[in-house]
């Protein structure tokens, strides 16, 4: 567990009782579950997750990524630093992710500081997303109603022994882990699941929400993308080549080809023979501006998608030194082409009044990053590259 920093412990007593209102199809039984890995730490990055504010009451709120802290909180100077206020509502929403667990299950954990874990409740619902020819649908399959901090932890008073005290976090600290049981839970390769959790609490004191889980042990995707680039050559051919790491049970790289950078259609395929390195050749390309991406596909059916590359109609090579974002508008995930960065680069999104809205680190010696934009609402966004080396790029990004 990281370090954090609180006050003295404090009980406060008073009762709310308030509904979330959810559609999953059929009953949810909750059990203890099972959650020792942790796949979300938020030491170093908001890890694609986001805190939409969603509740409508006086007293809704949102968590803020505090990277100083390395946890999701209420307290992020200068945007909140006074008492919130009570009773308040406040959620946070996963970015999709494949069901490790078994058929008809999905364990759900995470770490709290609340200040009343007697009184204080929290919600966790299992939001599917999952892709159809038509679209993508998504559907709450299963939730845990309201639950008390303390029936499904053993808190313990937080004491902070930092030397930068966060102000107006007093209570008690625990870790939750519960087993969703539903049958509208299930594992078919084009579903992934998003875990929203909200926080019902009852005082003028900050909340923490930190160490995330959804299974036994870490689960790592089936690889990690580096980078990726495309060329034409003179034959109205276009060679794509990929580098990757940590290749885990891959069966399979399926490459997509697009023409507007969203609807996207398989080509062709090449087998995961555990290089570091693959290329595939894609014939009879017409002379117009086309995207491409990559599906890799794990042998138990678990897939990942890498970012987007966008070969103009003029260019023989996709990859720039400068900064762009696409698609845009942007719908729910974005694709920033930048040159090779080192460590130490990170990206920042804006908002036009400097306010900053997510943080992202991306993989060293990539040139093309995803970045998940689900919750921002519509406008024009501010990205800014620190390529790590004092070098800033800046693009404008829109989002509908």
């Amino acid at each position: 567990m990281k370090l954090l920093y609180s006050l003295k412990a404090l009980l406060f007593s008073s009762l709310l009782f308030l509904t979330i209102s959810t559609s999953a199809q059929t009953p949810t039984t909750i059990t203890p579950g099972i959650c020792q890995g942790v796949i979300a730490d938020f030491n170093t990055s908001d890890n694609g997750f986001n805190s939409p504010s969603i509740y409508g009451s006086i007293f809704d709120s949102s968590f803020f990524f505090n990277q100083s802290r390395g946890y999701w909180t209420d307290y992020l100077p200068p945007i909140r630093i006074t008492a919130p206020g009570f009773p308040r509502a406040q959620s946070i929403l996963s970015p999709p992710y494949p069901n490790p667990n078994a058929v008809g299950t999905f364990n759900v954990g995470f770490y709290y500081i609340v200040n009343n874990p007697l009184v204080d409740r929290f919600q966790i619902r299992l939001i599917s997303v999952t892709s159809t020819g038509q679209g993508t649908v998504t559907n709450v399959e299963a939730t845990s109603g309201l639950q008390s901090f303390a029936a499904w932890s053993t808190p313990v008073p937080y004491v902070d022994n930092g030397p930068s005290p966060t102000p107006l976090l007093n209570g008690f600290e625990g870790f939750v882990c519960m087993r969703l049981v539903d049958p509208d839970i299930t594992n078919g390769p084009n579903t992934t699941y998003r875990v929203e959790v909200a926080y019902i609490l009852n005082g003028p004191f900050f909340a923490v929400f930190d160490n995330f889980s959804i299974g036994p042990l870490n689960i790592p995707l089936p690889v990690d993308f580096i980078g990726m680039v495309a060329n034409r050559n003179a034959d109205n051919t276009v060679n794509v080549k990929w580098d990757v790491s940590d290749e885990i049970n891959v069966q399979e790289y399926q490459v997509e080809r697009s023409d507007d950078g969203r609807s996207f259609t398989p080509v062709g395929s090449v087998a995961a023979k555990g290089k570091s390195v693959y290329t595939f050749n894609n014939y009879n390309v017409p002379a117009t501006t086309v995207y491409y991406r990559l599906k890799s596909i794990d042998i138990d059916g678990r897939f990942k998608y890498s970012g987007v590359v966008k070969l103009s109609g003029n260019s023989t090579d996709s990859y720039a030194d400068k900064l762009s974002v696409y698609p845009t508008p942007a719908q729910s995930e974005i694709t920033v082409a930048h040159k090779k960065l080192t460590r130490g680069a990170k990206m920042v999104i804006t908002s036009l009044e400097g306010k900053t809205l997510k943080t992202i680190i991306p993989a060293i010696g990539a040139s093309h990053t995803r970045v998940d934009v689900n919750g921002m609402t519509p406008g024009m966004y501010i990205l800014r590259l620190d390529d790590g080396m004092g070098n800033i790029q800046t693009a404008k990004l829109l989002k509908n």
